[in-house]
């Protein structure tokens, strides 16, 4: 892990590509994302203020003065929101916490721990859930006439349902789903790696069988994803921006039917959608906080924080009908952030 300061960021960037190799399956792809984002930025910081160039951006650029610098940039003049800024920060932190295992680098963490967070203003809001009539117009608009309609009618239904994350659906491997028992079921892997048991409804289970026979044929291998990316292939899942950008195709197809449908339809609202509604039809909010997989109660608080207008039925009454019409290489650019 030691740094060769003749090269510095190239040698900085290698220890950052072993640092997300560390963290995947450690971390969600999002926030590993998140990590490479935050260092772009900050190797851009480097070059636009600090005039630093490949010796220069090493190890020992992570002082207190520049940290602190590069969060009031952001700000300043990347326009980023406080809540932004700190999270970059929070990023940058993780990668020099990796780096801190070596005694030699543990100089720098602490270095930046006095660095402060940007003052925020809490104008967190509670995703709203989707309305009786929208969640049916939803769940009608991909039809189930074509490959691509049975996907998203099954994952639709899956995400409500079942009350899942986008990112533990799309982890879902054909041999993860076990139909041949009296609840059938599956494991799914969520935030901090934890695991737990979701069931699947009845009328899921025959969306899902007739997905897979689509799809996967009559002898599906068990390790191939179950949402699988077209042009990847089988052992590849399809992205969470690809469902997202779908997802707001058929939300535009189901306003024409339902305006309560929202214009920014994303795949987290239908979980949003279920804890509110289990909480309408008087499920006790620890029983709730147990099914989305929360480690506190607070958590769970988040999503119930709006006025409840569907019910248990509804979810019933949906899903039914929906299942009647089931026929590192690096850049040679020159620039520092193309490292990361």
């Amino acid at each position: 892990m030691k740094i060769d300061n003749t090269q510095s960021a190239l040698a900085l960037a290698q220890s950052f590509a072993d640092f997300i190799k560390y963290s995947e399956g450690r971390r969600s792809p999002c926030t590993i994302e998140g990590y490479r984002t935050a260092m772009k930025l900050f190797a851009e910081f480097a070059s636009e203020k600090r005039h630093a160039d490949m010796d220069a951006f090493g190890i020992s650029f992570f002082t207190g003065d520049n940290v602190n610098a590069f969060v009031q940039w952001l700000r300043d003049e990347k326009g980023a929101k406080p809540q932004s800024c700190n999270l970059r920060l929070s990023q940058l932190r993780a990668f020099l916490k990796y780096m801190a295992r070596n005694p030699e680098y543990r100089q720098y963490l602490l270095c930046i721990k006095d660095v402060s967070k940007l003052t925020t203003v809490d104008t967190s809001k509670v995703v709203e859930p989707l309305t009786k009539d929208a969640m049916k117009a939803l769940a009608h608009a991909p039809g189930t006439d074509t490959a691509t309609g049975l996907r998203y009618t099954t994952m639709i239904s899956m995400l409500y349902t079942m009350a899942c994350r986008i990112d533990e659906i799309l982890s879902i491997k054909v041999g993860d789903l076990i139909f041949d028992s009296a609840k059938p079921h599956v494991t799914v892997i969520g935030k901090g790696r934890k695991s737990r048991t979701v069931y699947i409804m009845s009328r899921t289970v025959s969306l899902l069988k007739k997905y897979i026979l689509m799809e996967h044929g009559k002898t599906p291998n068990p390790d191939a994803y179950l949402f699988f990316s077209h042009s990847k292939g089988l052992f590849s899942k399809v992205s969470e921006r690809g469902v997202n950008k779908q997802l707001r195709i058929y939300a535009q197809r189901a306003r024409i039917q339902c305006q309560q449908v929202p214009e920014n339809v994303h795949s987290h609202q239908f979980r949003h959608s279920m804890a509110t509604h289990c909480l309408d039809d008087g499920m006790n909010i620890f029983q709730i906080s147990k099914m989305l997989g929360h480690k506190s109660v607070s958590t769970t608080m988040n999503y119930l924080g709006v006025t409840v207008a569907m019910t248990n039925e509804a979810v019933q009454k949906i899903e039914s009908t929906t299942a009647r019409t089931v026929k590192p290489v690096w850049k040679q650019s020159g620039k520092l952030k193309d490292l990361f």
